[in-house]
């Protein structure tokens, strides 16, 4: 169980770190501010499910694992469509 936690700490602060970057990169691209507005929107609701395990507002379950995945993976196609 504390293996268990670590990883997900470890993949909660990598998601987190690269999530942060790419907003940063999108709010520096010269890009219309609709679509700005939809990313960092995007990111922020992504922001909150870490943040969220970590203070103990949910817990993290076998759905969290499989549905988080791809919606980051979706915001990376969206970031990457600008």
């Amino acid at each position: 169980m504390i293996l268990f936690r670590f990883l997900l700490l470890v993949f909660n602060v990598a998601v987190v770190s690269f999530l942060i970057y790419k907003m940063l990169e999108v709010v520096r691209q010269p890009v219309s501010r609709s679509k700005k507005t939809i990313v960092i929107a995007g990111g922020v609701i992504l922001l909150l499910a870490p943040f969220g395990m970590f203070l103990r507002f949910f817990v993290p379950t076998f759905q969290y694992f499989l549905i988080y995945p791809i919606a980051i993976a979706l915001f990376l196609y969206l970031t990457r469509e600008l």
